[in-house]
């Protein structure tokens, strides 16, 4: 069988996170939601860490499911962060490892700032950094959010962002993170394939978008997120100009994290326009071993 007509027997999600970052569900829990569902090729790209590529992978194992291993690293251009994904790469590359643990020590250092302003605020930020020390994932602002919900600080976590957490925000703190290129040559030296995620969530112009895709090419990025959860019809559209535009792969992810949002659900077919060449057709043989 043909590549291309494999393609099309596939239900692919290359972009999910677990409860080791900002997820809900445990890996295990999270392949085997999947498997429910239908999906058949699944990477597992939280942020930050792999700590959950392991479990991940057994439980796929033994559904059938052909597992894909990934990451979702934090990386900055022009002072704007971007999300990179991992995708392929080897868990126990030693370099790897190293920058992901300092990116865990930047990730619970912003989180004491931003407790610690958020206390200045007259707020509890001591409780509220214990509750999100007390998730098991590297901490995160959707981590604060919730915590914020349950103290009955806001009531919902989009509020806990638009009054504190969002740029420009009282106890916004941004991370210092690795270039852009940097990132990129991390991913491909631990034998993987470096995808840019979510291209229209980032406040860019149409010229800044092109550029930073540009330096992206130029860096070794091989792909772009063409379609990802919650993206309408537009979304894909552009994503698609800009992967021919500068000759990169396309990749497909609902971005999951909790079955309580709907907009991004496991199990719904993700179509790479037909003019885009999957980033998966390369690594076909790799995908269809589980």
């Amino acid at each position: 069988m043909s590549g291309l007509a494999l393609d099309g027997l596939l239900n692919i999600d290359l972009h999910t996170h677990s409860n080791c970052s900002d997820g809900v569900l445990t890996p295990g829990e999270l392949v085997a939601r999947a498997a429910a569902a239908g999906v058949s090729v699944l990477a597992l790209t939280d942020h930050d860490t792999m700590t959950g590529l392991a479990e991940a992978q057994q439980r796929a194992a033994g559904l059938g499911v052909r597992f894909v291993p990934g990451v979702e690293i934090s990386a900055s251009w022009r002072a704007q962060a971007i999300h990179v994904v991992g995708l392929w790469i080897d868990p126990a590359d030693r370099s790897l490892c190293s920058a992901l643990e300092s990116q865990g020590e930047r990730r619970r250092e912003r989180m004491r700032k931003i407790c610690a302003h958020l206390a200045k605020l007259g707020l509890p930020g001591v409780a509220l950094l214990a509750a999100v020390e007390a998730n098991p994932g590297l901490p995160t602002r959707a981590h604060l959010a919730n915590a914020m919900v349950a103290a009955g600080l806001v009531s919902r976590p989009d509020q806990a962002f638009r009054k504190y957490l969002a740029a420009g925000k009282p106890a916004h703190f941004a991370s210092e993170w690795p270039a852009l290129a940097e990132v990129v040559q991390w991913i491909r030296a631990a034998g993987g394939v470096a995808v840019l995620a979510h291209p229209s969530r980032y406040a860019l112009s149409a010229g800044a978008r092109r550029r930073l895709l540009t330096d992206f090419s130029t860096a070794g990025g091989a792909a772009l997120e063409v379609v990802t959860g919650g993206n309408g019809a537009q979304h894909v559209e552009a994503g698609t100009a800009l992967a021919l535009q500068h000759g990169l792969m396309g990749s497909v992810g609902s971005d999951f994290h909790d079955p309580a949002h709907t907009w991004n659900p496991l199990g719904r077919y993700l179509k790479l326009p037909d003019c885009v060449t999957p980033v998966w057709r390369s690594y076909i043989t790799k995908a269809a071993t589980p």
